[in-house]
């Protein structure tokens, strides 16, 4: 077992890892935090329990010495960790709820296994090959990879899942797998009034906020100006009264590029909570010099340049020697964020015979968004204003005759039928085919720069309690996400509390493909490596360029998807994944 440390909490060597039980018998590597640590510390200690540590790492393990697997049921945090037992000879591994933390397991020969937080830290063992995953690829190149299963880029490394904890024996073979935690979309409690919501929900995201300050170093935040991250900004300016610590927070803009840039709203949200607020540009020419390093640590390609601004914004935050960053991710999956949910909403009101309250809730949803186009030239590239059907469109539409569309029975989804079209999404997204990927993101880029992310949305009692919302509490009066715009109160601008428009962390790559990363994206697109690959058509692609070129079209999600996986197998092709780690000049400067 070999364990390196980012200190966070007890930062003496009395809690490095591997840490081991007094006699000897449980030894313990342990990546991520249990924020709860201090009740279950002087539970533990009530039960006799002796502590050597001020850390989280000596509660989990005298956790499971006290109570065994079912120690798994009391952890609030983000963890994954591998539990060596010396008396029956087997090793326990288990990932967090919602996979926050990453976990991998590799096979290699003489029934060779290797669990790591990184995959390069399987590939560089000498029984493990470093062979890239068929299946993976057409996946990727398809468009259909949402990293929503065990499979990896890599053949013969697996993707543990989250919620999850398996026994291995001795010789490596598995013993037992399940799954210790799984929500329920289909309890809603329907008895609660939207005040008593609005209330419980407030007051569990600020017992999140404030587990998650638990640090002996500096704790700040991302700011991206949306509604999400403002609002963990407020929530901690909130704690701030009563506690004395400095709040950072760290932003991406673009100032040059008003459409895109949420520097207005960072500015407002800085000003009204009166935190130090410190802002990156990040740069065109940079991301093209840093992307080969960008996906050596994100390990797989990946959909969006907005990566590219999570790892400035990680890198800022550690020039500002801040180790903490609470972030707002998981709000939309949670709580029906992403504007293109609204149409499930449309549809289960028609499927409920609800067409008045469809009608309504439409009208105002569309001519909120009409009215926040009218504000930037060129809305369209922020987002899209006709994202929702029109009242006409309900009008024809009566009773939807379409059936819901879903990915194959997933566990902890809600059902695949009329009436619950919202839910079954946003299910499938906070447990497949959104916040996966998007916690990989995070991870990955704030790792990098030694950096840790915290997640308020993601506390699992407050995901039960929204998981048991009914509809009318996420998508309200046309506001979605309305139950956290009433729990934000007085804590942010009413202008971004009531904001329509959402654009998040977005980069401005269409212009960028037109202009400074001309050159650069054109030869990765064109990438002989990509020519065998199911879905990399030639022509196809020579068109998509040439009309974005033009200017008429926006294709640069399709186009970055390419540019990645052109990155990603130079990388492989090159040996770099069993090369070891790199200096730490490669990324500070």
């Amino acid at each position: 077992m070999a364990h390196r440390r980012l200190s966070i909490i007890d930062i003496s060597h009395l809690a490095d890892q591997p840490m081991a039980t007094a006699d000897g018998n449980l030894r313990l590597v342990f990546n991520g935090e249990i924020y709860n640590y201090l009740e279950l510390r002087s539970e533990l200690a009530a039960l006799g329990h002796v502590f050597r540590t001020r850390s989280d790492t000596e509660v989990l393990l005298t956790a499971f010495e006290q109570w065994g697997e079912a120690a798994l049921q009391r952890f609030n945090g983000m963890f994954a960790f591998a539990l060596w037992d010396e008396r029956c000879r087997r090793m326990l591994v288990a990932r967090d709820r919602f996979g926050e933390k990453p976990l991998f397991l590799g096979r290699g020969r003489f029934n060779t296994l290797v669990m790591a937080s990184e995959m390069k830290a399987i590939l560089v063992h000498p029984l493990v090959r470093c062979s890239v995953s068929e299946r993976a690829l057409e996946r990727f190149a398809s468009g259909a990879w949402y990293e929503d299963d065990e499979l990896s880029f890599f053949e013969n490394i697996e993707r543990f899942p989250p919620a999850s904890a398996a026994w291995f024996r001795e010789d490596g073979s598995e013993e037992e797998r399940w799954r210790y935690w799984t929500p329920d979309y289909t309890s809603i409690n329907s008895d609660l009034t939207p005040r008593e919501a609005v209330d419980r929900f407030s007051e569990l995201l600020q017992r999140s906020v404030t587990l998650r300050l638990r640090a002996d170093v500096p704790v700040g935040s991302s700011l991206s100006g949306g509604l999400d991250s403002s609002v963990i900004v407020g929530y901690l300016a909130r704690e701030r009264s009563s506690a004395s610590f400095t709040q950072n927070t760290f932003s991406a803009v673009f100032p040059e590029d008003p459409t895109m840039s949420e520097g207005k709203e960072v500015e407002a949200v800085a000003t009204h909570t009166g935190v130090n607020s410190f802002q990156v540009t990040p740069d065109s020419l940079r991301l093209a010099q840093e992307s080969a390093l960008l996906h050596w640590h994100q390990e797989e390609p990946f959909l969006s340049a907005s990566i590219y601004l999570q790892w400035c914004v990680a890198r800022l935050a550690r020039q500002h020697d801040t180790t903490v960053l609470l972030d707002g991710q998981g709000a939309d999956e949670l709580l029906a964020g992403y504007q293109f949910y609204f149409r499930q909403r449309q549809l289960d009101l028609l499927d409920q015979g609800r067409l008045a309250l469809a009608i309504r809730e439409s009208a105002k949803f569309n001519r909120r968004l009409r009215i926040a186009s009218e504000q930037y030239q060129g809305a369209q590239r922020r987002f899209n204003a006709s994202v929702a059907y029109s009242t006409d469109e309900l009008h024809k539409l009566g009773r939807p005759s379409s059936s819901v569309s879903h990915y194959p029975d997933c566990v902890g989804t809600a059902p695949a039928k009329p009436g619950f079209r919202l839910r079954r999404t946003i299910s499938e997204a906070l447990l497949y085919n959104s916040l996966p990927m998007l916690l990989r993101y995070a991870d990955r880029n704030a790792m990098a720069f030694s950096r840790e992310g915290r997640l308020p949305f993601l506390d699992h009692e407050l995901v039960d309690f929204c998981v048991s919302l009914p509809d009318d509490l996420y998508v309200r009066n046309g506001w979605q996400k309305w139950i956290l715009r009433m729990a934000a109160g007085r804590t942010i601008p009413r202008s971004i509390r009531w904001r329509a428009d959402k654009v998040g962390y977005a980069a401005p790559l269409d212009h960028w493909l037109r202009d400074s990363l001309h050159g650069w994206a054109h030869e990765r697109i064109m990438d002989t490596a990509l020519h065998s690959l199911p879905g990399y058509d030639g022509q196809k692609m020579a068109t998509l360029w040439q009309e974005h070129q033009s200017g008429h079209c926006n294709h640069s999600w399709e186009l970055w998807r390419w540019i990645s996986l052109s990155e990603w197998l130079c990388i492989y092709r090159s040996g770099w994944w069993r090369a070891g780690s790199l200096s730490r000049a490669d990324i500070d400067s």
